[in-house]
């Protein structure tokens, strides 16, 4: 009997995959030299998606068969882009659930669950595209507007900073974008009547956007921004400037 249980705990050891991301820019600036990942939203920086494995062609493509599926416990409709981090899959099933995944058998590792606000609006379905790492942190925006860093590892999170007010409209469905130590995020709700900002901070943002957020905001809006009139819900104001 023991050597049942060994032999059984020595198979299990042998399909572990380690959930080690260790993502660094450098590895994401230069991603076109591992094309078995997919380590931003859209492959590289150039944003062309274009992947340069070449196993699967014209030729062969009619002898694809299923490998594995995922049952997601969700009814909202899928528009996120997976990362994949050797040999981890991580997606997110809508609105804001997070997963990892073994990309060569579908095994789930972990899922991290985010219920967002109940005045959470968004037009056009409870959406989420995509998720941004960089070195064990994944990054989510929410569609009530918060931005998430969960741990890759373990799934926990690490911190939830709120990027806007969802009660006004404000929402954000898309994948973030990591640049050197930055992580770039920008609301939706244009349809809703929001005013849109773009919002960017550095490894500071773990210490909650250096304490007030309409100071980082201030600190990347357009100058012609700030002559603008305060706008509520659902008003139209233009503010471009004369010049423009």
């Amino acid at each position: 009997m023991k050597k049942i249980f060994a032999l059984i705990a020595a198979a299990l050891a042998a399909v572990t995959v380690r959930v080690d991301a260790q993502v660094t820019f450098d590895r994401i600036l230069n991603a076109e030299r591992e094309p078995a990942n997919w380590l931003s939203y859209s492959g590289t920086p150039s944003n062309q998606r274009y992947s340069r494995l070449d196993q699967i062609t014209a030729a062969n493509a009619k002898n694809l068969e299923l490998k594995w599926i995922w049952q997601a416990h969700s009814l909202e409709k899928f528009e996120a882009t997976p990362l994949v981090v050797d040999g981890v899959l991580y997606t997110v099933e809508a609105p804001n659930n997070v997963v990892a995944l073994d990309a060569a058998t579908g095994r789930v590792f972990w899922t991290f669950p985010y219920e967002p606000a109940a005045d959470a609006r968004t037009c056009c379905g409870r959406v989420n595209r995509g998720l941004a790492i960089l070195g064990d942190t994944l990054f989510m925006g929410t569609i009530d507007a918060h931005l998430l860093a969960i741990d890759a590892k373990a799934g926990t999170l690490l911190w939830n900073t709120k990027v806007a007010d969802s009660s006004q409209r404000y929402s954000i469905t898309m994948a973030p974008v990591v640049v050197k130590d930055k992580v770039i995020i920008g609301t939706a709700g244009g349809d809703m009547g929001i005013r849109a900002v773009v919002v960017e901070d550095a490894e500071g943002i773990a210490a909650k956007l250096d304490a007030a957020m309409e100071n980082s905001i201030a600190a990347v809006r357009d100058p012609w921004l700030e002559r603008a009139a305060p706008a509520t819900p659902n008003q139209f104001v233009s503010t471009l400037p004369a010049e423009a």
